[in-house]
């Protein structure tokens, strides 16, 4: 799968931001709910404050809060702002390892996965967060 835990995160905490989009919720909060370390979610979340993603509170009733509508935020602006240094297609292996695929100028499968790096950016930057609420909310029925 093409993804990072920086990305998988900063999507998860936008959805979940959107879909309780009434209050501030603290780092802790989803750190707890999420079973992952603290400073890790706070280093996603003040990079996604930065790019105008979301709003930060100081003080008791304080926290994180999405700052645009979901309608605005497309994935492929999030995916640049959790990995600036952009992706590389991953594959996995039996038993789970995975690595990175390095493929040879002059391979012949090589335009396949041009095409189909093509076709996914293409789809990342059509796709909003509003897009991704819609297809979590179709598939929890």
């Amino acid at each position: 799968m093409l993804t990072s835990r920086r990305i998988a995160y900063g999507l998860r905490l936008l959805h979940d931001l959107a879909v309780n989009a009434q209050d501030f919720r603290s780092a802790r909060v989803f750190a707890e709910s999420y079973g992952v370390p603290e400073t890790f979610l706070r280093r996603i979340l003040m990079d996604l404050r930065r790019a105008g993603f979301v709003e930060a509170q100081k003080g008791r009733i304080g926290g994180y809060k999405l700052a645009k509508r979901p309608e605005d935020i497309r994935i492929a602006q999030v995916i640049r702002v959790l990995e600036p240094e952009g992706l590389e297609l991953s594959y996995a292996q039996a038993g789970g390892r995975v690595g990175v695929l390095s493929l040879p100028k002059n391979c012949p499968t090589r335009p396949f996965w041009s095409k189909l790096e093509e076709k996914l950016l293409k789809t990342l930057e059509e796709a909003t967060l509003a897009d991704l609420i819609a297809l979590s909310q179709k598939e929890g029925k």
